[in-house]
């Protein structure tokens, strides 16, 4: 999802909040039973009956637009989210991508789970200069793993090389499961 269908989906429930206990709040003032914890859509057949009911047309003309508004707001809501749901799956791709473009060559130090980072399968890599830690994405790789082994991924290839012991073994990722365009 986008930074602007977040930040719409934001204003639209702070947006609908305020305008439905403004609601709520002047219903109450008017006599009506409302609860400020459920009950909300008999505050929107109480708004059609204060309409009704009521002889000022300031009154009327401001219903109308609270109504419209919290009808408008419980429309857009639910679409902004589900026509952008879509875009949690372009961002699998981009992750196949990202991995794809990515180089590694290195000595694995030491591997783990990085609880604080969603349980990620993690190495920690060294190449006799500095140390990395990388996130694992490819399945059966961090079962395979051993301390010492050595690894290679060559940007632009989806091919993962390791070496243990004069022998090597090649783990490739599939496209197709991460990215189902």
């Amino acid at each position: 999802m986008n930074g602007f269908s977040i930040l719409a989906l934001i204003l639209l429930a702070l947006v609908g909040n305020i305008l439905w206990y403004w609601l709520k709040l002047d219903l109450k003032n008017r006599g009506y039973k409302t609860c400020y914890f459920y009950g909300h859509f008999n505050d929107l057949a109480n708004a059609t009956e204060v309409i009704k009911q009521s002889n000022e047309p300031q009154t009327k003309r401001t219903y109308r637009l609270v109504l419209f508004s919290l009808i408008l707001v419980i429309i857009l809501m639910p679409t902004i989210f589900f026509t952008n749901i879509g875009t949690f799956e372009s961002h699998r791709c981009k992750r196949f991508n990202d991995y794809l473009n990515y180089e590694v060559i290195g000595m694995v130090e030491s591997k783990f789970i990085d609880k604080p980072n969603h349980a990620y399968e993690t190495l920690k890599l060294t190449n006799g200069h500095e140390e990395n830690e990388i996130t694992i994405f490819v399945n059966g790789l961090y079962e395979f793993l051993a301390t010492g082994d050595s690894i290679k991924k060559v940007s632009g290839n989806s091919e993962l090389r390791v070496y243990r012991n004069g022998n090597e073994r090649i783990f490739n990722v599939d496209r197709a499961y991460w990215c189902q365009e």
